[in-house]
């Protein structure tokens, strides 16, 4: 039995990673009877990714290694495929990521790389069975991060989580074919999990 890949997308600030836990949470422990659930992210934390994780910490300005960083991205993405992901589904198990290639193709856009070209880099990589881009106005956005950081990241400005959440509304413009849902996440975490939970239910069919 292959298993399922599921993408959890949005700005910073947009609730993935509590939307993550609880969808966790529900499949271990709901009548659904999914005991094989695998918790990732990206960047990883190998080479490519820790090599990002320094880059976003030490660089002040979103402008600055945009290439670069997309490299690094992509290599990061293909090794986390090719040793996590893809031997995870073979074995049955639901994959539940925290950013994919939507981040990469809505963050690297903001910093003044081509859609065209950044889709083009991923074409041939795996597809997910639900991507699920929480979508959050950037005032609650900044709100939420403030709230739970002691530091604000260089991305984490109003007029950037602007930019990026509109690259994201039109996702679906670059990648008609992918199964992209928005879920409106500006609401309390228990309400917004319940449309969550509805569109994962229907993958999970």
């Amino acid at each position: 039995m292959v298993g399922k890949f599921i993408v959890f997308e949005g700005t910073d600030g947009s609730g993935k990673g509590t939307m993550l836990a609880k969808t966790a949470e529900w499949l271990f422990n709901s009548s659904i009877g999914h005991d094989k659930i695998v918790l990732t992210r990206e960047p990883t934390f190998s080479g490519p990714g820790s090599q990002i994780r320094k880059a976003l910490k030490s660089d002040k300005e979103p402008m600055t290694k945009a290439k670069q960083l997309l490299s690094l991205y992509f290599e990061d993405r293909k090794e986390h495929i090719d040793k996590l992901i893809k031997p995870a589904l073979q074995l049955g198990s639901i994959v539940l990521c925290d950013r994919y290639k939507y981040s990469t193709i809505c963050y690297q856009q903001a910093q003044g790389i081509p859609v065209e070209s950044i889709v083009a880099m991923h074409k041939r990589l795996l597809v997910p069975d639900l991507v699920l881009v929480l979508d959050v106005d950037p005032k609650v956005a900044m709100k939420r991060i403030r709230a739970s950081r002691s530091s604000i990241e260089k991305f984490e400005k109003d007029f950037f989580l602007g930019e990026i959440r509109q690259n994201y509304l039109n996702l679906k413009k670059a990648l008609p074919d992918e199964p992209i849902k928005f879920i409106d996440a500006n609401a309390e975490p228990d309400e917004v999990f319940l449309k969550v939970k509805k569109e994962i239910a229907k993958v999970l069919k």
